[in-house]
């Protein structure tokens, strides 16, 4: 049980990391600070963008934009991040 605990909270951990990278790779493409045209950085684009598009689309139903700012990753972050400790804390206590 322990070791199955361990394994939901790596892959959490290995979701967020992406997460982070999507946001940051999507800011640098929309203020132009990388070329988006680029084969390579245009496929680990959209392989980020399949990973979490289905779960910020979710988000993005119930929390609009405000202005120009999306808040869903954020959420989503909070969200995993209170299930991460939520796990860790189960995990300790057994």
């Amino acid at each position: 049980m322990n070791a199955l605990l361990i394994l939901i909270n790596e892959i959490i951990s290995l979701y967020l990391y992406t997460l982070f990278a999507y946001v940051i790779m999507g800011l640098l493409i929309q203020f132009q600070l990388i070329n988006s045209n680029n084969k390579l950085i245009s496929t680990i684009f959209r392989a980020l963008l399949s990973i979490h598009e289905p779960v910020l689309g979710k988000i993005r139903q119930y929390i609009p934009m405000i202005g120009s700012m999306d808040l869903s990753p954020v959420i989503v972050i909070l969200l995993l991040s209170f299930l991460k400790n939520l796990l860790n804390d189960f995990r300790l206590g057994l």
